[in-house]
């Protein structure tokens, strides 16, 4: 059995299982006339998403949108295969990404040559997708699900540059992609993913503070599920990369620059310690593979800002 659930009006979560470790990754399925699902995962959970969509009592078939928020391969990766089974759907894709679903040999040249070969096997392979079914969204778009359901694309680099958050009329929440963080609720832990390819620290802020102003009722994660503390966990994400920069300034101020990553890294994994015994798989993951990249991506950006 997936473990799917209803996180608010007409809105279904699937954890889709990400890299086998349950409470990584989630999926979401929107049920109205034009049914649609964001953030599919790679294509090593697509059997999960599909199996997850049948649970709820709809069919692949009837899925009109994809949509991703940004291209990486946790994301993204899996649209394609997904495809065969939702014939009728349309992949909606920020515009500075979508050029990498239609042609993702960069995108996957981008992955090995940063996280190695392994990675493709962790993720599946990546099927490209025909130019006209891929839809190009902008800033202030709009996708009208039905009449009680309007989805409007906001612009939110910062995590990357080809990021989208989706914010929902039905229920007055925001789909956050990776420009918030990694959250586990109820722990009190949410740890901003700083990739080396595009993290702006600038953007990011400004990012958190454009979500601050919508109001929204409630996040939904993709890594993973759901608050409506939102407000606070907003700010807990803002906290957390002025936290990192300050690590980084007292580092540059101690001419220890060498050893800033290595504090930043230390710095996150002592937040996680509350999920290393109770979630080890999640923990692992997160202690050694995304928070050494994030510790990489701040200390890129800050030599290119202090030419450091």
């Amino acid at each position: 059995m997936v473990d799917i659930s209803e996180v608010a009006e007409n809105i279904y979560m699937i954890d889709n299982r990400l890299y086998s470790i349950p409470e990584f990754g989630s999926t979401y399925l929107l049920d109205e006339d034009r049914k649609a699902l964001v953030d599919p995962g790679p294509a090593t959970s697509a059997s999960v998403v599909l199996d997850g969509i049948r649970q709820a009592g709809f069919r692949p078939e009837d899925i009109a949108y994809i949509i991703v928020t940004h291209i990486h391969l946790d994301h993204a990766g899996g649209a394609g295969v997904l495809l065969r089974d939702m014939p009728r759907a349309r992949v909606v894709v920020h515009h500075r990404g979508a050029r990498h679903l239609v042609d993702p040999s960069k995108l996957i040249s981008s992955v090995i040559e940063t996280q190695g070969e392994q990675a493709m096997v962790r993720n599946g392979p990546v099927v490209a997708i025909e130019e006209s079914t891929v839809q190009s969204v902008f800033d202030g778009d709009t996708l009208k699900l039905g009449d009680g359901q309007v989805l409007s694309v906001i612009d939110a680099p910062g995590h990357v540059s080809h990021e989208l958050c989706i914010f929902e009329s039905r229920n007055r929440g925001v789909f956050v992609g990776d420009a918030v963080g990694n959250f586990v609720a109820g722990r009190g832990i949410l740890v901003p993913i700083t990739p080396p390819s595009s993290f702006d620290l600038e953007l990011y802020v400004s990012t958190l503070q454009r979500l601050m102003k919508l109001d929204a009722a409630i996040i939904y994660f993709s890594h993973f599920g759901t608050s409506r503390r939102v407000k606070e966990e907003l700010e807990m994400a803002a906290k957390e990369l002025r936290d990192r920069e300050a690590i980084v300034n007292e580092a540059a101020s101690e001419d220890a620059l060498d050893r800033a990553a290595e504090r930043i890294i230390a710095h996150a994994r002592r937040q996680l310690e509350p999920i290393r015994e109770e979630m080890p798989s999640l923990y692992d993951y997160w202690a050694d593979a995304s928070i050494p990249m994030s510790a990489a991506g701040h200390m890129k950006y800050y030599r290119e800002r202090h030419n450091a």
